[in-house]
């Protein structure tokens, strides 16, 4: 009865330090507030054990890295609790104090997405994976008497294919973080090109395309629940960099582009299930060798095929959960004409994925 009633007690107390208020801060369990209003690690709760190495934990959950370890544990044990971060030294890339489950933590909520935070994405046959290493660095003043440590980080996901995908070294491939409706959750996005009509073989940034030539883009969200959710690709335009107001779209609002020819592009299928493919025709821009090509997404909560009739193609932008690119950097190389010949010619480019044609400049 005793030993139930004193950790009722212990209870009660616990949870009373969790949210006591300490001027603008709530004190974890494992902090005391002091006269300063400021919350101060509990050295008695971490008793001191040499050896001992930081055990962060990370999950994948949200298409995010989410990481967190210990904050007094970590000063218990000599390490600078303002200098833990993912492999960047840029603001967003560090850990901030969060109290967890009474607790106080270093957290870090990042996107999966490619080059945040120096985020790498990796391709096999099977999963899309990204990873990341979390630095957290000993305290070097006045003296060291700790090692930095660091670790790996790694959230893998499924592709949706249904054969084995003839993987190449570097194939071409981009990702993106996307909202669901109404914000309820977030989900990782993968833009393929392949070049094959079954999508089992990815281009590689070193195949050599030529003009008309045919491509295959899947865009896919691994993750996604078929009975939940379905992804629509609303828009797909090209633009010459990364910061360029010129855009030539293929795709706007689900629908082609008025001038823009079936076997330029063919919507193989689009807003009923987790992956949207598409068949489009190499093309050049003009006096440009790096193309970037984007896909603006959204996702339905049923089925969001658009009917692409005169009548019914509309002009409304709908609601973009994200946007997806693959970069594109083409060489220009040298070409023979057979003038005996009245076949034409062809131009053979080498690029990372699509080349898009200076026809396109006049649909818009």
């Amino acid at each position: 009865m005793k030993t139930t009633l004193l950790l009722s007690v212990l209870c009660a107390v616990m949870a009373v330090a969790a949210s006591q208020s300490c001027g603008n801060y709530s004190c974890a369990t494992d902090e005391i507030c002091l006269r300063n209003a400021t919350c101060q690690c509990n050295s008695s709760f971490y008793p001191y054990i040499r050896g001992t190495l930081p055990s962060p934990t990370y999950t994948c959950t949200g298409a995010k890295f989410n990481t967190q370890v210990s904050k007094c544990w970590l000063e218990r044990y000599g390490f600078n609790t303002s200098n833990i971060r993912l492999n960047s030294a840029n603001a967003e890339c560090f850990a901030v104090r969060e109290v967890v489950d009474g607790i106080s933590k270093m957290t870090i909520h990042r996107p999966l997405t490619t080059s945040d935070c120096n985020t790498a994405t990796l391709m096999n046959a099977t999963h899309v994976t990204y990873t990341n290493r979390l630095n957290i660095f000993a305290k070097t003043f006045p003296i060291q008497t700790t090692n930095d440590a660091s670790m790996s980080m790694s959230c893998s996901y499924p592709l949706y294919v249904a054969v084995t995908l003839n993987v190449p070294v570097k194939p071409v491939f981009g990702t993106t973080v996307i909202n669901g409706p109404t914000g309820n959750g977030s989900y990782a996005a993968v833009m393929i090109a392949y070049t094959d009509s079954t999508y089992t073989t990815p281009l590689s940034d070193s195949d050599i395309l030529t003009v008309e030539d045919i491509i295959y883009l899947s865009v896919g969200v691994p993750d996604l629940d078929v009975n939940t959710f379905k992804l629509k690709v609303v828009n797909i335009y090209a633009s010459p960099s990364d910061s360029s107001d010129q855009k030539y779209y293929l795709l706007q609002n689900g629908c082609q582009v008025s001038g823009v020819s079936p076997d330029q592009l063919t919507v193989d299928s689009n807003g009923n299930g987790t992956e949207s493919r598409f068949a489009m025709k190499v093309f050049k821009i003009t006096s440009s060798n790096s193309i970037y090509l984007y896909a603006d997404l959204r996702l339905c909560t049923t089925d969001c095929i658009t009917t692409c009739s005169s009548q019914s193609k509309s002009d409304v932008s709908q609601n973009i959960a994200g946007r997806v690119r693959i970069y594109l950097d083409a060489t220009d190389t040298n070409y023979l004409l057979d003038t005996s010949s009245a076949s034409g010619f062809s131009m053979p480019w080498t690029l990372s994925a699509l080349i898009f044609s200076w026809i396109l400049m006049k649909l818009m």
